[in-house]
């Protein structure tokens, strides 16, 4: 039986782009986008769905994302190019071929690393604020499509690494009696990656300013700037560290895929906070020693699958082989986030500032940050005739503030139907299942990162409720990523709304050997600011207490 299209709430109108939209399943990206978004924003985010794409044709399967954004939220919709009686072989054949690429992915990503490092060199390079404005509007839609092809490698590179750890967790979890949801990924902690690095600069950071007494007085004092900090002399040292570690770490910081949202090297501000919280608070365990722990974790967990496997020797030797594999491309699965989620965001942002600011002087806008109101299609006109907009910004800023206080509906178009395997829940180890509690003080996600940790909840929405996470806090949010390293580093716990065992929360969670809950759906709104908590990262149980 088909199912009948749904008509979009009444407070929440929907204009379908294509005739076919309201026939098909559209899933408000919660994980990626929790928050409304600004035009440009949205711009941006369908320029990462188009992304899909080239990973599907590398792939040669028929499949296809789509991406609208609607009353300035972004959803995603899952259009398959095969009749429904060919779904289970379709789906096979996109299994095998990503176990296809397994081998090569450590050589396509090292060769990815280089085009992407030219990528952003290029645009970062661009003379916005020399050329003229017809060549900044010509450079305009160059920039986009270089960024849109860090995206296309995205979702090429990923397959590979999530594939390997989907096959290492399903044999681990055959052999392994009660392991639990995430136990098996531990098979590859304790590795040196961008992560780990990210942890140890700001661990000798904290250090350093620690070391002068007027540096950590001016670095404890919240809002400082990197210009009065380079001001006093006796930071000269420390300012030349923070330097070196922008420049290498400094597109890191944004919250989510949000255009709006600034990374450390534009407002440094932003990571000086985190450096005087580890002044005031020093962690518990330095990155080394707890890498160290883990990959003694990881030992541990190997030995226990080997002896599951004692009598079964051609299970052991695909053991074996998916362990390499995993150990070598496994850490991809947040890697990648680092180098395209987060530096592509940055790099796109600059650019995007910078053409602000040449609008913003001719008059066409009234501050630079009003560019975010636009759409793409709309800036190289007004870079080349001029004329002014500051209505138009307005209006669609006055828009944005409207829905930006709204619930917009997880879903829209047509109803997911139950029969159809894996259409009522994306319970696949990314997305993760979504859990409803029946109990008044207790929520249920899955457990991601194993601990019991106990609290207050800090429920942190917005970039500014980043300063407000105190060590021994169990953060609360929709999602994170490795923009959130400076917090895992001094949160007792960790709580989201979406993701599951493979979600970015989880895996850099599982790194900082933190207790957390994922995909619990609702805990953002559930749990009020400051409540103490109690947590479970193994049975995926949060106690409100």
């Amino acid at each position: 039986m088909t199912s009948i299209a749904e008509s979009p709430p009444d407070d929440f109108p929907i204009a379908w782009l294509e005739p076919d939209d309201a026939e098909l399943t559209w899933e408000w990206d919660d994980m990626h986008m929790p928050t409304a978004v600004t035009p440009l924003s949205g711009d941006y985010n369908v320029l990462m769905g188009a992304g899909f794409a080239y990973g599907y044709e590398r792939l040669s399967v028929p499949y296809q994302v789509l991406t609208r954004v609607w009353n300035c939220y972004t959803y995603f919709a899952a259009r398959n190019n095969y009749p429904e009686s060919e779904r289970a072989t379709a789906d096979q054949h996109y299994t095998e071929a990503r176990r296809a690429v397994i081998p090569f992915a450590a050589a396509y990503w090292q060769r990815a690393v280089a085009e992407l490092t030219e990528i952003y060199d290029w645009v970062a390079a661009r003379p916005v604020e020399t050329a003229s404005a017809a060549d900044v509007a010509d450079t305009w839609d160059e920039v986009w499509r270089q960024i849109g092809r860090a995206w296309s490698i995205h979702f090429y590179a990923i397959r590979g690494p999530y594939q390997v750890l989907d096959d290492l967790a399903d044999l681990y979890e055959s052999v392994v009696t009660g392991a639990a949801p995430g136990e098996a990924l531990g098979l590859i902690g304790g590795g040196i990656h961008e992560l780990h690095e990210v942890e140890r600069g700001l661990e000798r950071l904290a250090a350093m300013a620690a070391e002068s007494i007027a540096v950590e007085r001016l670095v404890r004092q919240r809002g400082v700037t990197l210009d009065e900090l380079a001001a006093l002399e006796a930071a000269d040292a420390f300012v030349d560290a923070l330097r070196a570690f922008l420049a290498e770490h400094g597109h890191l910081g944004q919250m989510y895929d949000d255009l709006a949202l600034a990374s450390w090297i534009e407002d440094p501000g932003l990571l000086l906070d985190q450096i005087a919280k580890r002044i005031e608070h020093s962690t518990p365990v330095d990155a080394e020693t707890r890498r160290l722990h883990l990959d003694a974790q990881a030992e541990t967990l190997e030995a226990k699958a080997r002896l599951a496997l004692v009598d079964d020797p051609e299970r052991l030797a695909r053991f074996d082989d998916l362990l390499v594999e995993a150990r070598r491309i496994g850490p991809l699965t947040e890697v990648h986030n680092y180098w395209i989620d987060r530096r592509a965001q940055s790099s796109l942002r600059r650019h995007v500032m910078r053409t602000g600011h040449r609008l913003a002087a001719a008059g066409v806008i009234s501050t630079p940050d009003d560019v975010l109101f636009l759409h793409r299609d709309e800036v190289p006109s007004l870079l080349r005739s001029g004329g002014a907009v500051h209505d138009l910004v307005e209006r669609r800023r006055a828009d944005f503030r409207h829905w930006s206080a709204a619930r917009p509906p997880r879903k829209v178009g047509k109803p997911s139907d139950p029969a159809v395997p894996g259409a009522a829940a994306n319970a696949d180890r990314f997305d993760g299942a979504r859990y409803e509690s029946t109990e008044r003080d207790e929520i249920r996600g899955t457990g991601a990162s194993a601990g019991i940790a106990r609290g207050p909840a800090r429920v942190t929405l917005t970039q500014e409720d980043f300063g407000s996470v105190r060590p021994g806090d169990i953060i609360v949010c929709p999602s994170s990523n490795p923009s959130w390293v400076p917090l895992f580093a001094i949160a007792a716990g960790l709580i989201t709304d979406t993701g599951g065992v493979l979600s970015h929360g989880a895996v850099v969670a599982r790194e900082f050997e933190l207790p957390a809950v994922v995909g619990t759906g609702d805990a953002t709104a559930r749990i009020v600011d400051g409540r103490l908590v109690e947590i479970d990262g193994t049975t995926g149980i949060v106690r409100l207490l």
